[in-house]
C-alpha cells in the first residue's frame, strides 16, 4: 500500500537524538507506572513491550490527518494480531487528558497509551517526534528504531511504517521460530504443514477428542512425525508443536 498521507499537523514538539538510549531496556524504566490500557486502567510497562515489533504512535483528535489515519491503524491492528505479533502505544498530543480519552474511545483504539500527565509522554514526545503528526515510530525487540515516518525532514507518511511493518510479519509467517516461545501464542501456520497434514474431522470418545488426521484416528500427545507432537484439539483445529513453537491446524 501507498502511503496516503502527504500532510500533517505541525506540533510544538521537540526534536530528540537516536543514541544509544534508545534501547528496550530503557523504554521500560521511562514507561514504568504510565501505561495504561485502552479502558484507562493501569498496565505494567512491559503489557506494551513485550512484543517483537512496537509501533509508537503520535497522534491526537484535533488533528485531521490523524483522525482520517486512526482507522486504518485500527484496521491493520485487527486484521495482523495486533497485540500478540506487535503493538501499538499511544502517546497523546492532545491538549488534555480528557480528549485524548474521548480520542481513544470514539476511534475504538483496542492498544495502551501512555498517562497523559506523565514525565514519560515528555520523554517520548522529546525523544522520538519530529515535526508532525500523525506520527509512527517502528522499534525492534531491542529498541532500535526501524522505521519512521520521516526520514530527515521528509514525511514520509504513517502508512510507509505499516508498509515496513507488514514486510516483517510476512518474513515472521515464512519463518517464525522463535516467536510462540516469546509470546506463549500459536503461530500462523507455515505451508509445509498445511500440506503434510491434512485434518479431515473431528470426534470424541472415553479418551477425549480425537481428529482425524491424514484418514487416522489422532488423539491428544500423538506424534505426527519426529518432533511434530499433538498438543491439543478442540471442535474447530488441531495444535501442533514443533522445535518449541505451536501451530494451528484446521480442516480445509
Amino acid at each position: 500500500m501507498k502511503p496516503s498521507f502527504a500532510i500533517f499537523c505541525t506540533t510544538a514538539l521537540l526534536m530528540g537524538g537516536c543514541g544509544s538510549s534508545n534501547r528496550m531496556g530503557s523504554l521500560e524504566k521511562t514507561l514504568e507506572g504510565a501505561v495504561i490500557d485502552h479502558n484507562g486502567n493501569a498496565v505494567n510497562a512491559s503489557y506494551a513491550l513485550n512484543t517483537n515489533h512496537l509501533l509508537l504512535y503520535f497522534s491526537a483528535h484535533w488533528c485531521p490527518p490523524c483522525r482520517a489515519f486512526t482507522p486504518e491503524l485500527v484496521k491493520f491492528y485487527n486484521q495482523n494480531n495486533g497485540g500478540q505479533l506487535f503493538q501499538v502505544l499511544l502517546i497523546s498530543n492532545d491538549h488534555t487528558d480528557q480528549e485524548m480519552q474521548a480520542y481513544v474511545r470514539g476511534a475504538k483504539m483496542p492498544w495502551p497509551a501512555v498517562v497523559y500527565h506523565s514525565e514519560a509522554r515528555k520523554i517520548l514526545n522529546n525523544h522520538y517526534s519530529g515535526q508532525g503528526i500523525p506520527r509512527l515510530v517502528l522499534l525492534d525487540s531491542a529498541g532500535e528504531i526501524v522505521a519512521d515516518s520521516f526520514k530527515g525532514k521528509t514525511y514520509l507518511g504513517p502508512n510507509h511504517v505499516l508498509e515496513e511493518l507488514a514486510k516483517l510479519l510476512d518474513e515472521r509467517e515464512r519463518d517464525p521460530a522463535g516467536l510462540s516461545k516469546a509470546t506463549g501464542a500459536p503461530l500462523a501456520t507455515p505451508e509445509k504443514f498445511k500440506r503434510l497434514y491434512k485434518i479431515d474431522g473431528f470426534g470424541s470418545g472415553a479418551a477425549g477428542n480425537m481428529a482425524f488426521i491424514n484418514g487416522k484416528v489422532t488423539q491428544q500427545g500423538a506424534e505426527l512425525d519426529t518432533g511434530v507432537v499433538v498438543e491439543n484439539i478442540t471442535g474447530t483445529y488441531v495444535e501442533i508443536s514443533f522445535e518449541g513453537n505451536r501451530y494451528r491446524l484446521k480442516p480445509e
